[in-house]
């Protein structure tokens, strides 16, 4: 199996302001060229961030709602394989500030993504050196239930790098040795709460290079199927050309050897075999 058999539903362009600078027309040779099956793109919406910096008065940087929709539609009317999708930041007390920005969009799917709780940002490298200790485990327990607040709020289809805070861990780490017992009785929960919620899980290959591990991690989803999930699809987090569909070979035979069948794309309700 290659790394394009399947389209990767986690894609970001220069939209994702101050992420990105790679443009929509880069990724649309690999379209052109049938390389790639179909690009969802999601780049990142902050509604918290945008609401906070109303609240205190400082100088608000809006998501390019109208210039996003353009783009993606665009694209779409030249019969290119796109999706319009974003990646939401959420927060629960910005919920009905997120709800609002939603509902005056139309977005293809929406990812959910618990990047923050409070301010406090568990999507940097914070953790390389860090010294374990009951201030780990604080932050584990944080980040699980900012990711529980993400799955019941209803407003998303999908859940983004379930572990996030573990992107640039290796298994070894102290941290996450020292955490261990915590991370594995929260993982079983949230396990728990997405298979039976229905939302799509994508499995990030973002952090293979780092970690070597998926997001979320392969004892995560033997979980997740132990209660009857299923619902799972690929994603790259590509933030350049280089990294689209970026090991998707090895997320495949991963997922199939822990029993996984089928890919569920948000856009569709029919499965596609794995």
């Amino acid at each position: 199996m290659g790394i394009f058999d399947y389209c990767d539903i986690h894609v970001h362009t220069n939209f994702s302001a101050n992420d990105c600078d790679c443009p929509i027309d880069n990724y649309l040779p690999l379209l052109e060229d049938k390389t790639s099956p179909g690009i969802g793109f999601s780049d990142h919406l902050h509604p918290v961030s945008e609401w906070l910096a109303e609240q205190f008065g400082n100088p608000v940087r809006r998501f390019n709602d109208a210039g996003y929709d353009e783009a993606v539609r665009a694209v779409q009317e030249r019969g290119l394989n796109v999706y319009k999708g974003i990646e939401v930041t959420y927060e629960e007390r910005a919920r009905e500030v997120t709800a609002e920005r939603l509902r005056a969009n139309k977005f293809d799917y929406i990812i959910g993504s618990a990047h923050s709780f409070n301010g406090f940002w568990v999507s940097r490298n914070y953790y390389q050196s860090v010294n374990a200790g009951s201030s780990f485990e604080w932050i584990v327990n944080q980040y699980h239930d900012a990711v529980l607040e993400t799955i019941n709020c209803g407003l998303f289809d999908v859940l983004a790098h379930m572990g996030l805070y573990k992107r640039f861990l290796k298994p070894e780490h102290v941290a996450l040795r020292y955490a261990e017992a915590v991370i594995n009785e929260r993982e079983d929960e949230v396990a728990k709460v997405c298979a039976e919620s229905g939302i799509i899980v994508e499995i990030n290959t973002s952090s293979i290079t780092h970690s070597g591990k998926t997001m979320p991690t392969d004892d995560f989803l033997r979980r997740f199927k132990r209660y009857g999930g299923e619902r799972i699809a690929l994603a790259s987090d590509a933030h350049d050309v280089k990294d689209l569909n970026q090991n998707f070979d090895v997320a495949a035979d991963m997922l199939r050897d822990l029993g996984f069948k089928y890919l569920f794309y948000p856009w569709t309700e029919t499965p596609v075999a794995l």
